[in-house]
């Protein structure tokens, strides 16, 4: 007796890769990769030079149990994914994550130097809003998005 069965077979994406034999997170490739309703978002290193490594906390890609309470109002509440953004002449320095609209975010500067940045979460469409920022070594700056996904900074 034979039996045989087809299944079709769903094509997926996912957001970790095998690493020594553990699973780490790594950034979306696409904006399509984001969760539904949720924000583009890149940040690029200015100038495209050096290698940088940047913390974001409260993401909606990246490791889920990413919390910060240490921000300004309104960035005093932060959860949602972590995840650990490396810029430099290997992997580009420009990278893509996802946020929802109205959420909080933070960003913690990892590179043993300051880091400058452009910042956005309207990274899919024609005239994004761009904020340039620099963060000193060690130093970490809170974010919020709004509906339209507009960045601000809580300070």
């Amino acid at each position: 007796m034979l039996i045989y069965s087809c299944e079709k077979a769903d094509l997926t994406t996912t957001s970790n890769v095998a690493l020594n034999g553990q699973l780490t997170n790594r950034t979306v490739a696409s904006c399509d990769q984001c969760p539904v309703g949720a924000c583009c978002c890149s940040v690029e290193a200015y100038p495209a030079s050096g290698s940088h490594s940047l913390r974001f906390c409260g993401t909606a890609d990246g490791t889920p149990g990413c919390t910060d309470t240490n921000g300004p109002s309104p960035c005093n509440s932060i959860s949602g994914g972590g995840q650990t953004i490396g810029l430099n002449s290997t992997v580009g320095y420009q990278r893509l994550y996802c946020m929802y609209p109205g959420n909080a975010f933070s960003i913690k500067n990892l590179s043993g130097h300051t880091v400058t940045i452009i910042l956005s979460c309207q990274y899919d469409l024609t005239h994004p809003q761009k904020d340039t920022i620099s963060i000193a070594d060690t130093d970490t700056v809170w974010f919020s998005t709004d509906s339209g996904c507009a960045v601000a900074q809580c300070q």
